[in-house]
């Protein structure tokens, strides 16, 4: 499906998040990586969603910027190019996307890049648990994502890719070199995707897509 977003791909992806957010897939913001796939699933609909969003966004956009910032300058993940590419997916309005891109390339340019302290750091993931919240509230059943174990969200997330590589988005083969994710875990994911792209792979149902919000929360860095 293509909506129009914020995401993971977290997963770049989830620094998930990754994003990315990522993002995986190559989306940088981890928080919104799965609005690709989200939208059918939220409770609520997505312009009502969508102005909850953008005030968050709003309230943390200086942090996101430095972190962004941080993030381009740092890691080598992207460059600023790749990010605001990216982010032309993200469930953001335009608007706001348009003054954080400004900001993040203000940032580089005037060589004021630095790290987030931890209490920035702290307001950053707490706005991206809000925007999970909305976008894939799956993220945030903590007993379902104990519950799921790593088999079964390997299997779900590479039927999900796959389906989405077979419906053109070739490029997530090359990014998922990426993905923000253990080495072990990322190369049995992109193994079990290699194996379904010569399968026929079925969209998503509506509780399979609540919980590959829940596995890719289970998968993000640091958990």
């Amino acid at each position: 499906m293509k909506t129009k977003i914020t995401l993971a791909l977290w997963l770049a992806v989830t620094p998930a998040v990754t994003i990315a957010a990522g993002a995986e897939a190559g989306q940088a913001d981890p928080a919104r990586f799965t609005a690709r796939q989200s939208e059918k699933a939220l409770k609520t609909p997505l312009a009502e969603v969508l102005g909850q969003i953008d005030a968050i966004d709003r309230e943390t956009m200086d942090i996101q910027a430095l972190y962004w910032a941080w993030d381009v300058k740092n890691t080598g993940r992207l460059t600023y190019g790749e990010l605001n590419n990216n982010s032309r997916k993200w469930i953001m309005k335009p608007e706001t996307r348009t003054l954080l891109m400004n900001k993040v390339k203000a940032l580089l340019d005037n060589g004021k890049v630095r790290g987030l302290t931890p209490e920035e750091m702290n307001l950053f993931n707490a706005g991206r648990r809000r925007v999970a919240g909305l976008l894939a509230p799956g993220k945030l059943d903590t007993k379902l994502i104990a519950e799921l174990s790593d088999g079964y969200c390997i299997d779900l997330q590479s039927r999900y890719w796959a389906k989405r590589v077979q419906d053109g988005e070739k490029e997530i083969l090359e990014l998922s070199k990426k993905w923000p994710l253990k080495k072990e875990l990322k190369d049995k994911l992109r193994a079990a995707i290699s194996e379904k792209l010569p399968l026929e792979n079925a969209n998503l149902t509506r509780e399979e897509l609540y919980k590959l919000d829940a596995c890719i929360e289970k998968f993000a860095p640091g958990k």
